[in-house]
């Protein structure tokens, strides 16, 4: 809730006018001479503006509150720019990687002035601390739900059919006849009303022949015989299935929105948690430390920083601002399950905190205040990892960027 960058100081006012200035310019200027940068800086700002909205959501619910918060900045490091309304000033810093709100008193362990104690985070009551914990993270939800529901009414839902949508070649499926368009109707006597069906019935057949029947594009109705092979450790037959864009109404894109950020929440959660484990570690460690390696990730399945959204941010959404809400929505979706960590010091680590103390106070009949100072250490660490993992990727995406790959 605070810089951690600590207070530094201003930066001359002319010079950052000109650093502004020559900044918005070269940004101008890449975009005219390359119309294909106007999507990455598209994306870039998108996401500068998704992690302020969230700090405003904090900064909303502390005011509402009544709590003090003494600076809400875009960015850490040197003041470039910055105004006061009130007591709170708002401005800009050099290193944009971020923003932050400053509540006062966020913990016992902070000298807040005697006047200014009752309007601290820690005296607020236990209902008003959560309002402005998850103020950020409502806010970032609100936007995921909002723009998925605009993705959906502007360009529509797109749904996974039984129809074949690419054919590898070679592979079982080319040499059997498969062809983009055709639509498989049943595999070894069982129906196909879902491509979800498929993986299942081939995955373990490998070696042994099936019996495909499939519709044409003619509309004709043929069976024909596919064995398949290990392809990357898995068993397939080469296909991969067509995705139709269905246009959908406002209102049934009311309920559907939430049905696709539930979706996205579980995806979110089932790649992030086998990161965490043990396994996923060491793996991760081997994919910094050399990779391309036996056993490291594939380019496709580590983690990215922003230096890697943005950079592939116009390959990701296909160069369609229609895929740019859909990555923003991403994002926010992440940010919002990402601060709910229970751990300090995240939006969850805190609202754990306050819950604990609130708890606490009313089994015991009187006021208890976890003392930060032991919670110092996991603190610390928490940082630390989030530190290691943020360098870690973003050397990978540079070398990717230098390396090609």
């Amino acid at each position: 809730m605070k810089d951690p960058l600590g207070d530094a100081p201003p930066v001359e006012s002319r010079r950052a006018v000109i650093g502004a200035v020559v900044t918005v310019a070269v940004l101008v200027a890449l975009c005219l001479l390359r119309p294909s940068a106007t999507i990455t800086v598209i994306i870039a700002l998108g996401i500068v503006a998704t992690v302020m909205l969230h700090e405003a959501g904090h900064l909303i619910g502390a005011k509402r509150g009544g709590m003090k918060a003494t600076e809400f900045f875009v960015g850490f490091g040197p003041r470039l720019w910055s105004f006061r309304r009130g007591e709170t000033e708002y401005g800009l810093k050099a290193i944009p990687a971020g923003g932050y709100v400053r509540v006062i008193g966020m913990t016992n362990l902070e000298e807040v002035d005697e006047a200014d104690e009752a309007r601290t985070y820690r005296r607020a009551p236990y209902g008003r601390k959560m309002v402005m914990i998850l103020a950020g993270v409502t806010v970032n939800l609100l936007l995921a739900y909002l723009l998925t529901f605009t993705l959906l009414v502007g360009r529509g839902q797109d749904q996974v059919t039984t129809r074949v949508g690419a054919v590898v070649r070679p592979s079982p499926a080319y040499d059997a006849g498969l062809r983009p368009g055709d639509r498989i109707a049943a595999i070894d006597g069982t129906r196909i009303e879902s491509w979800s069906q498929v993986a299942p019935i081939i995955q373990p057949a490998v070696g042994r022949t099936l019996r495909v029947v499939v519709v044409g594009r003619d509309g004709e109705r043929r069976t024909v015989t596919v064995t398949p092979e290990t392809m990357s450790g898995v068993g397939r037959i080469g296909v991969s299935a067509a995705v139709d864009t269905v246009p959908v109404a406002p209102l049934p894109a009311v309920g559907r929105s939430f049905a696709v950020l539930g979706t996205g929440m579980r995806q979110t959660v089932g790649a992030l948690a086998p990161l965490f484990s043990p396994a996923g570690v060491e793996q991760y460690g081997r994919t910094v430390a050399d990779p391309g390696s036996k056993g490291a990730l594939s380019e496709q399945e580590r983690p990215r920083s922003v230096i890697g959204i943005v950079a592939e941010g116009g390959d990701l959404v296909g160069g369609d601002l229609w895929g740019v809400l859909g990555l923003l929505a991403a994002v926010n979706l992440f940010l919002a399950l990402f601060n709910l960590i229970p751990l300090l010091p995240f939006d969850g680590g805190h609202a754990l905190v306050a819950t604990y103390e609130a708890i606490a106070s009313r089994v015991r009949g009187r006021p208890v205040v976890v003392d930060q100072r032991r919670l110092m250490p996991v603190t610390a660490v928490v940082i630390g990892l989030i530190l290691l993992l943020g360098i870690s990727t973003m050397y990978l995406d540079v070398r990717g960027l230098v390396t090609g790959g």
